[in-house]
């Protein structure tokens, strides 16, 4: 706990509004807004030109995105930080897919009796099943999470995680989601993230200098 309350002051830029989040959302649901109203209240704010920008901006949480992020990090021969990263990925995929097959939650186009009354864009296929938990904000914040944990200019945590948030918003702007299916996906993504970066790290603090090989110093 204390090792978890250590890192998320270091990196306070992305882990305070991300606290704020999970407090607003919380409060939200309980208290404000049903399931139903929460979705339509989101959904109903849009506009030609924002329906192109989302449809582009949802492919932040994609898979394919972090594929790109262990790409680069491979690349630059990163090695520890490249099988790090892959894990929080292969974590999340397991917990989402676990997830939406075992609660098999409609999304909203099926969820309501009209669905005349959800904002949809033409050219994007809107799913219809698999709802609980949103995959790519889970993937986003995974994501973004792991960047700003890594990154030494910890200012930058606020951009990943507004680039998070981006994400969750433009799932329900689509319509693929509740807004439950992107509160929890937030919380896997970074739990994930911040966990297995702490095993990494601790792992990596409690190997002997002597016995690491030369040519790995410095990779991770």
């Amino acid at each position: 706990m204390k090792t978890i309350v250590t890192l998320s002051g270091k990196n306070a830029w992305f882990f305070v509004p991300f606290l704020l989040w999970v407090i607003t959302g919380a409060i939200l649901q309980v208290f404000f807004f049903s399931h139903e109203e929460l979705f339509l209240a989101i959904n109903s704010f849009h506009a030609p030109w924002a329906d192109v920008i989302m449809t582009g901006l949802t492919y932040v949480g994609d898979g394919i995105t972090f594929g790109i992020m262990l790409a680069v990090i491979l690349a630059m021969r990163k090695y520890r930080m490249f099988l790090n990263a892959g894990c929080i990925l292969l974590l999340v995929t397991i917990l989402v897919q676990t997830a939406k097959h075992f609660f098999n939650a409609p999304r909203p186009i099926k969820y309501f009796e009209n669905p005349a009354i959800i904002h949809t864009v033409k050219w994007v296929t809107v799913h219809g099943g698999c709802s609980f938990p949103s995959g790519h904000t889970t993937t986003a914040f995974a994501m973004f999470c792991f960047l700003a944990l890594i990154t030494r200019n910890k200012m930058m945590g606020l951009v990943y995680v507004l680039l998070a948030f981006v994400a969750a918003w433009s799932r329900i702007y689509l319509a693929q989601h509740f807004f439950i299916d992107v509160y929890v996906g937030s919380i896997i993504g970074t739990s994930s993230s911040l966990l297995l970066y702490m095993v990494f790290d601790k792992r990596k603090r409690s190997t002997p200098a002597e016995i690491i090989p030369e040519a790995a110093i410095g990779l991770s």
